[in-house]
């Protein structure tokens, strides 16, 4: 009724409550969103639940070698047979250069930085489906379980370290000379070696989520590994390519800086200035986009677990 004489005459009637509260209820909109914290905010996180991330960190080791009969030896086969082998395929049959050190030395020390990314790598895809568990349930930083599952590449890597160690004091005392370079160059191991891990857990922060969605990411992301550790000097010095080649491969993120590992560790090649910038440019940019897909998906990928 007052809607037809306010139509018939031009003028506008005072409405009634219940009209108003209608009208109020139909405008209103509620949107709930996830909040979506910056950057410092995730850091502050972090440090805040840091010893979720060591619990996290130690039962990925453990849930590695508990229960095997022979855990501690295979702490040294699983790394150590796949290095006797290639070595003598590649050192003994093929007689791939080594650029003056027993090709052991240079295989060990490149699949050092190399094993401690492709493993990494594996295991932080498989993060958030090997949690599911304790996502669903308790609430702590999503992104702790891509970080801490790095844990048992590390492991892997320092007994790849001590490998080497061995196999230098083994040469020192049958040729009497120390291939390890022991001093400031070191620092550069260690740098190759964090932005490993650290472009490990960049490109699994995609991967994770994408496992969950696709559980056949796990597959094809073996062999993806495999494939490109054959365009990574690990086996064969990047002295060997031509120059137009090089360029190609040190498109590759991760031929620097293997490189880098090998030349702070055995003294072998030349700092790879270029390439290692270039690098560096790709990882922060594959960290950064990471991060936001990551962040805007947690929450529907802990829902389809």
């Amino acid at each position: 009724m007052l809607l037809t004489l306010r139509r018939l005459f031009g003028f506008a009637l005072p409405a009634t409550e219940e009209q108003v509260e209608v009208r109020d209820w139909r405008a209103r909109k509620w949107v709930i969103e996830p909040e979506r914290p910056g950057f410092a905010a995730r850091v502050e996180e972090l440090w805040r639940y840091r010893r979720i991330l060591w619990f996290f960190m130690v039962n990925a080791v453990k849930d590695r070698y508990e229960g095997m009969t022979l855990g501690p030896f295979w702490l040294f086969a699983r790394p150590l047979i796949p290095m006797l082998l290639m070595t003598a395929v590649f050192g003994g049959l093929l007689r791939v250069p080594s650029q003056g050190v027993p090709y052991i030395l240079f295989f060990i020390a490149g699949s050092s930085c190399w094993r401690m990314f492709e493993r990494s790598n594996l295991w932080v895809s498989k993060s958030l489906e090997q949690n599911k568990s304790l996502l669903k349930k308790v609430y702590f930083p999503r992104i702790i379980a891509p970080i801490a599952s790095v844990a048992p590449a590390l492991v892997e890597f320092i007994v790849l370290l001590v490998l080497l160690v061995v196999m230098c004091v083994f040469y020192l005392v049958k040729d009497g000379i120390w291939y390890m370079h022991v001093g400031p160059r070191l620092l550069v191991a260690v740098l190759a070696v964090a932005l490993s891990v650290f472009f490990s857990v960049a490109m699994g922060l995609w991967t994770s989520v994408l496992q969950v969605r696709h559980r056949d990411v796990q597959y094809s992301l073996r062999y993806v590994m495999q494939f490109w550790q054959y365009l990574t000097p690990v086996i064969y010095p990047m002295s060997t390519l031509p120059p137009r080649y090089q360029f190609v491969s040190y498109l590759n993120p991760m031929a620097p800086l293997v490189e880098m590992y090998k030349w702070a560790i055995l003294g072998l090649g030349t700092f790879p200035t270029g390439p290692f910038l270039s690098g560096m440019v790709i990882i922060l940019a594959t960290f950064a986009g990471g991060l936001i897909f990551f962040t805007r998906s947690e929450a529907a990928s802990v829902d389809k677990l």
